[in-house]
């Protein structure tokens, strides 16, 4: 009967208990060691030598396993530590590690540049509009703003010729085109010739007839000698004597005019003919 049961029981797996023993020989059975059915206590007086070599083995195989799963947690943590190492390899490599060190280099200097000018950084912040771009002592800032009106104008005035400068160079049309172009020139100037000296003549006369308006005279007004109301005499009162016209036109003066425009007038013709 015990040997039928041992029979039995040979090459059989032990029922899976979870944790202790039952693990270690359910393991020990998948790696091919067969066990024996528990022995009676007839058997355990009879076969005690046996008992202790199997006891040994056993011994011995718990310990290769334990060995064999510490090399696998082992594999399993350089396996993890790989897989980490691959999901961030592009923001270790050296390229990457290089530019890096590079944009940390140029903020370290823009951060030393930034401390060493911090005073002149809290006066532009306090003065933003104050000459923004070139810095000017206090005590000069007046005369160098003049400055800059009358260089602006000059640059303006520059600007301007250079742009003709240019059209000049880029204008290749013949000179019959240039005589064209020329020819209403006199014109112009002579028509603003007569317009300025009609505008000065229309001035002069605003201007003397300011002069004569009574109470608005520049020197005092003469009068005649005072009269005793005795003497007076009948039909004669006394009276103003307006003073001299310091801007009375001279006749020199307008026949010089005339020829000028005469002269003027004879240009235009020569050229128009």
């Amino acid at each position: 009967m015990s040997m039928a049961s041992e029979s039995s029981w040979v090459g059989r797996k032990p029922v899976k208990r979870i944790g202790g023993m039952s693990d270690a020989l359910s393991i020990a059975a998948d790696l091919g060691f067969s066990l024996s059915p528990p022995p009676s206590q007839e058997g355990l007086q009879n076969s005690s030598p046996t008992t202790g070599e199997k006891g040994e083995d056993l011994i011995r195989v718990l310990r290769e396993l334990t060995t064999v799963q510490r090399k696998i947690a082992d594999l399993q943590v350089e396996l993890q530590g790989r897989k980490d190492d691959k999901n961030v390899a592009h923001l270790t490599h050296v390229s990457e590690m290089e530019k890096k060190i590079e944009t940390l280099a140029r903020i370290t200097t823009i951060l030393k540049d930034v401390i060493q000018n911090k005073d002149r950084i809290i006066a532009r912040l306090q003065q933003p509009y104050s000459l923004d771009c070139i810095p000017v002592e206090a005590e000069y800032q007046k005369q160098f703003s003049e400055l800059l009106m009358k260089a602006a104008s000059d640059y303006g005035a520059l600007t301007a010729s250079v742009a003709d400068f240019q059209w000049s160079q880029n204008f290749k049309e013949p000179p019959s085109v240039w005589g064209e172009m020329l020819r209403p020139i006199p014109v112009a100037l002579a028509s603003c010739t007569r317009f300025f000296e009609a505008m000065s003549a229309t001035r002069e006369s605003f201007a003397s007839l300011q002069k004569l308006r009574v109470g608005h005279f520049d020197s005092p007004l003469s009068r005649t000698p005072a009269v005793d109301s005795s003497q007076r005499v009948s039909g004669v009162s006394d009276y103003l004597t307006p003073p001299p016209w310091k801007t009375e036109t001279n006749f020199d003066d307008l026949g010089i005019r005339n020829q000028r425009r005469q002269h003027l007038d004879q240009q235009v013709e020569d050229l128009n003919s």
